[in-house]
């Protein structure tokens, strides 16, 4: 019973509309010169008539519909870009980062677009906004460990990280992300001075590490080429060869020869 009356109320309405479309029509006919519209390529157009969808136009050119009561809602489907603003999160560790990314993205359902949404384009930047913040979260700023994923590589799991959550988030709007990129990736002011220390001081570690496995293979290529010449030293001799070169060779200082000198005092009675 109700979905016959529903029925009837629906028919009743579009009689009505149909009417109102062709009074206007008599008494107005210029108003057919409205109808006329043109599809852009990359673009395709939701067509609503007295609030109601009646289809989606998708082939490019040139199109006539009826002007009256008639809405059209126009949406690209060209690729596009969103630059969502530097904000500052905390990464895995707790320390405060800023970051800015580049949102890749393409609509490929116009109806939901248009309808299921407000405003699509507004839709996709407040996503991407909580989406950074949310997988900032779960990966260190940089990690010690090439093998692990962090945001200061950005490598594939990172990516794809971003973009698998800002899809989920925006699907209701018919829109596929096509890539997340970080536009901007540095420590917060409050932490920057203190990290610097740190990272010049991780950089000196490393430096100093590379310096002493130089020099325990040229002290080693020394020694050997002595004994090859047949320049033979005893132990105490050949310990403090290699004491030596370790000291001048590590100190990162230039050399300063010194010559040992010993002196025999000889006294008579």
């Amino acid at each position: 019973m109700k979905t016959a009356v529903e029925n009837e109320l629906r028919q009743d309405q579009g009689n009505l509309e149909m009417i109102l479309v062709v009074i206007v029509t008599i008494f107005f006919p210029p108003i057919l010169l409205f109808g006329f519209f043109v599809i852009n390529p990359r673009e395709e157009i939701v067509v609503l008539r007295f609030g109601k969808f009646v289809r989606v136009l998708r082939n490019q050119g040139i199109c006539w519909i009826h002007p009256v009561g008639r809405t059209l809602h126009r949406i690209p489907t060209r690729d596009m870009t969103l630059d969502i603003a530097t904000t500052t999160v905390l990464e895995r560790n707790g320390n405060p980062i800023q970051i800015s990314a580049v949102v890749v993205y393409r609509v490929e359902d116009s109806y939901k677009a248009a309808l299921d949404v407000e405003n699509y384009k507004t839709f996709i930047e407040d996503q991407a906004g909580a989406v950074i913040k949310r997988c900032s979260s779960q990966f260190p700023y940089e990690s010690a460990d090439h093998s692990s994923p962090c945001l200061k590589v950005e490598n594939d799991e990172v990516t794809q990280s971003f973009i698998s959550e800002l899809q989920e988030a925006v699907n209701a709007s018919g829109i596929k992300v096509l890539g997340v990129r970080l536009n901007d990736l540095t420590y917060a002011p409050e932490i920057a001075q203190s990290m610097l220390m740190r990272q010049q001081a991780m950089a000196l570690i490393d430096a100093r590490k590379t310096i002493v496995e130089g020099a325990v293979e040229i002290v080693r290529d020394a020694v050997d080429r002595l004994e090859k010449a047949e320049l033979h030293m005893t132990h105490e001799e050949r310990e403090r060869l290699i004491s030596n070169l370790l000291v001048v060779i590590c100190s990162g200082e230039r050399a300063q020869p010194v010559l040992q000198v010993q002196s025999h005092a000889h006294g008579k009675r």
